[in-house]
């Protein structure tokens, strides 16, 4: 008899303001998954995978699962500059911000008329060198970009991976899936496909496809419980 083979077909799914993603539906038959196979159909989004809860990818080089290093971060600055505004005397408010892979220097920006004292700690003080001269030129700001933050410094808010003891106000991105993956935007949970982390996915399309909305983001517009 023969063996029924594995189906593996790719669906182009577009999205609106931003480049289309593929979809990798596998109809597992008798035979092994060709993994060759399934990395050709995702084509260029075969090193950014997003995979069910569960699933494990096979040891292979044309494989690789997707890891969000950006979004999680904006979202949390984006969130600390709303709470910011808000704030009487904002402009004259101290801020940390922790980005250590230095993902946030085309964002900087939106802090500038939130705080007088901007200090960047980052392993990539470079890549903040012309943030810094855009911030000195439109708002005469002149942030400290270096590798550490002194024991005994204390900021109004701090905007980092994970809490900072001497800071009045937190803003982490530890905390957007505190409490399991938060609800997205429901123009984007609509394309999400079933099974997948629903944040991942707001993730990739913010990081792989480009879609330049999603960069404006905040904790309230995530619908889940405290975040902050």
């Amino acid at each position: 008899m023969r063996r029924r083979q594995t189906r593996i077909e790719a669906i182009q799914t577009p999205v609106r303001g931003g480049a289309p993603f593929r979809i990798v539906a596998i109809t597992k038959g008798r035979k092994e998954i060709d993994w060759h196979r399934v990395a050709e159909a995702a084509s260029c989004g075969s090193r950014n995978l997003l995979v069910p809860d569960g699933f494990v990818l096979p040891d292979s080089p044309y494989l690789k699962l997707f890891e969000a290093d950006t979004l999680p971060l904006l979202i949390t600055l984006n969130t600390a500059v709303k709470k910011m505004k808000d704030m009487p005397g904002a402009t004259k408010r101290s801020i940390l911000i922790e980005d250590q892979s230095a993902v946030l220097p085309d964002y900087i920006d939106r802090i500038a008329d939130c705080a007088s004292k901007i200090k960047i700690v980052t392993d990539k003080p470079q890549a903040y060198y012309t943030a810094g001269l855009r911030l000195m030129e439109r708002f005469g700001a002149s942030p400290i970009v270096c590798a550490e933050r002194g024991e005994n410094e204390k900021f109004d808010a701090a905007v980092s991976v994970e809490p900072v003891k001497n800071a009045k106000l937190n803003f982490s991105a530890s905390s957007v899936k505190a409490d399991g993956s938060p609800e997205i935007p429901e123009q984007y949970a609509r394309l999400c496909p079933q099974e997948i982390d629903r944040f991942d996915f707001l993730c990739a399309l913010f990081e792989c496809s480009g879609v330049r909305a999603i960069g404006k983001l905040t904790f309230d517009d995530l619908t889940t419980n405290s975040l902050l």
